[in-house]
């Protein structure tokens, strides 16, 4: 990896890595950044929940500075997710599934999910804002957020080591981002979808699509079926 594509900064207690990034950037206007920290306080996932991680556990952010459509933003996603699946599959879990739209699932409980935050200027995005948060030692069994851990799955890695395998993973994908296959991408992550037999709920704010999962398209949207008809949900979440 050429390390002038990243400037690394590394914090020991931070209150949450994305918002320190964003601080860090101010500094290093031009640069891409990505920043690893032991222990966050107060890590926050999708829609301002709280993502609870203990010292030992992997909480990043990653900065990058490209220009995409704003209908680009889901193979972001496709591009993270699918770059830790294939990490942790080739680590040696196999069970590794995939949720809708960010969440990284082992036997049907959470070990990593994702956090993409965007700037936008005339209907592009110029900046993102990439947060990863991956269980390596902590997991909970409360029966509303029930998670896992690598460990607990047998896999035992330290998390600067993790850091550094996504970084240089991305590093290939950003700098070939023109010639990635999304459609391979896309129907990997379809055949790892979490539950491909059940009816599935997915809110959009108020808005609710109930159907069976169809496929994961090129763009990172999800497509269900519901009523001999095909439904493209290009944001939400599955509950």
């Amino acid at each position: 990896m050429d390390t002038r594509f990243f400037d690394l900064y590394f914090f020991k207690n931070l209150e949450n890595s994305n918002d320190k990034i964003k601080e860090v950037v101010k500094n290093n206007d031009n640069k891409n950044l990505a920043l690893l920290c032991l222990n966050q306080k107060k890590g926050r996932g999708r829609k301002g929940r709280v993502w609870k991680s203990k010292e030992g556990d992997l909480t990043c952010s990653i900065l990058i500075k490209k220009k995409l459509d704003i209908s680009e933003v889901g193979r972001i996603n496709i591009i993270i997710v699918s770059i830790l699946i294939n990490i942790f599959k080739d680590l040696g879990i196999d069970t590794v599934k995939f949720k809708w739209p960010n969440d990284i699932i082992i036997n049907k409980r959470k070990v990593a999910g994702i956090l993409v935050e965007t700037s936008v200027s005339n209907n592009a995005v110029t900046q993102l804002v990439i947060g990863i948060g991956v269980n390596i030692k902590s997991w909970s069994n409360d029966l509303n957020h029930s998670s896992t851990s690598l460990f607990e799955n047998g896999l035992k890695i330290e998390a600067h080591k993790l850091f550094f395998c996504i970084i240089k993973r991305l590093y290939f994908f950003i700098e070939n981002y023109s010639k990635i296959e999304f459609l391979l991408l896309s129907k990997k992550l379809s055949d790892c979808f979490f539950d491909k037999k059940s009816l599935i709920n997915v809110y959009n704010g108020k808005n609710k699509s109930v159907g069976f999962f169809s496929e994961i398209g090129s763009l990172g949207e999800l497509i269900i079926k519901s009523n001999n008809k095909k439904l493209i949900i290009t944001y939400g979440e599955i509950v």
